[in-house]
């Protein structure tokens, strides 16, 4: 069937009804019928050709049992029933390919009623046996048909109905065949369409109710999906800042970062200066709406520049980008810090405060882990600290860059 598309929430609730209540398809409600013909619309066609491929074999293999048993109009009999059933099976095989359900439906339903009709009128020829033995046939075909043709309900019945007036009315040609066998012909009929009618009831029920355990099932799946993907954003994202975590980071690192062959790159290590007396003077409220801030203006730079970030911890972050292109982290860094520089954090009192950051920044090409990086951007923000903090120091070059 392929991929399936998400479903339409306004389904649940039928389905769940359907499941409850059970009814012919008729009865379901238009969006669920819809559902049902999406989802069904390409088994059921390939099943349709199959069974006019097979229709037509059978209307080619009866030629050996009126040979047998009315060899006078055996060749007639072939020639009416591929002359008729040939191109409808055509047409039918047509409409299957090119999704027009509705005339395949016709196609195989008139193929079908020629087919009992010309047995009927083969049998009307014959012996009172003969025409035993054809009845049978007849009545044992349509019993098939309406257990194994992807139809509704209403379609099947009408077929059933389609098929035993032209086989009864073909029993009337050249002349009526004998009333004891008409009446066993009618008998016979009516007995095997309630009965295959039921089956088809059956059938379809059991179809239908595994039709709709496979959309509850999708809408459980789906709702999986969401949880899973709501968890997965969770556990990779920053609950006070909306910053991705470390760990997202990480994973970010591992698909765009480590294998980079085209330019460096650079990995930040970011922390605010003197965090711990603003957080005691100020309180922890704003403390928290200090970070939000500053990580708000490090990610819309970061950004700009095609990089991502995360908060490390505490008052540290973390960003990495690729420097190519004319692209400069050192500058990226110190337009960063100036950004931070220039917020005005509401405290509450007359006067907004001022923030600054200190980064340390180490540059690496491909071979290096995000670890060997944190550990190099780290000694470089002590070395930030260190000199006075609200500048950007980069580290010492790696083997790898000395070697480039």
């Amino acid at each position: 069937m392929g991929e399936k598309s998400v479903l339409d929430p306004a389904l649940r609730p039928m389905v769940t009804a359907a499941l409850a209540q059970p009814v012919l398809l008729g009865e379901w409600p238009q969006p669920l019928r819809k559902q049902w013909f999406a989802d069904r619309k390409a088994q059921m066609l390939v099943e349709l050709a199959f069974v006019l491929k097979l229709g037509f074999g059978l209307a080619i293999v009866a030629f050996l049992t009126d040979w047998l048993i009315v060899r006078d109009l055996a060749w007639t009999a072939l020639a009416v029933r591929v002359g008729t059933i040939g191109p409808l099976t055509v047409v039918g095989l047509w409409a299957a390919r090119s999704g027009r359900v509705a005339i395949a439906n016709i196609a195989t339903t008139v193929a079908l009623s020629i087919f009992g009709a010309v047995a009927m009128w083969v049998a009307a020829h014959g012996t009172p046996a003969d025409i035993a033995r054809y009845s049978m046939a007849i009545v044992v075909t349509m019993l098939a048909a309406l257990f194994v043709l992807p139809m509704s309900i209403a379609h099947k019945l009408r077929v059933a109905l389609v098929f035993f007036l032209a086989s009864s009315l073909a029993a009337f040609f050249p002349e009526p065949i004998p009333p004891e066998l008409l009446i066993h012909h009618f008998a016979a009929g009516a007995i095997a369409g309630i009965g295959g009618l039921l089956l088809a009831i059956r059938n379809w029920h059991m179809e239908s109710r595994s039709f709709l355990l496979s959309l509850q099932l999708r809408f459980d799946r789906e709702d999986l999906e969401q949880s899973n993907a709501m968890l997965r954003e969770l556990s990779e994202s920053d609950p006070l800042t909306g910053l991705p975590n470390r760990r997202s980071l990480e994973r970010v690192f591992e698909d765009e970062y480590i294998d980079r062959s085209a330019g460096s790159t650079a990995l930040l290590m970011v922390d605010v200066d003197h965090f711990k007396h603003f957080n005691d003077r100020f309180g922890h409220q704003i403390g928290d709406s200090c970070l939000v801030e500053v990580a708000r203006e490090l990610e819309r730079c970061i950004e700009h520049h095609g990089g991502h970030i995360a908060r490390f911890g505490g008052e540290e972050f973390i960003a990495i980008l690729h420097e190519q292109g004319g692209r400069d982290a050192e500058a990226i860094a110190e337009e960063m810090r100036e950004a931070v520089a220039s917020l005005s954090i509401e405290t509450g009192q007359r006067k907004p405060c001022a923030v600054n950051i200190s980064i340390g920044m180490a540059r690496g090409r491909g071979g290096q882990s995000m670890g060997q990086l944190i550990a190099r951007a780290d000694e470089a923000l002590y070395r930030a600290k260190q000199n006075g903090r609200n500048r950007v120091e980069v580290a010492y070059a790696a083997m790898d860059e000395l070697v480039g």
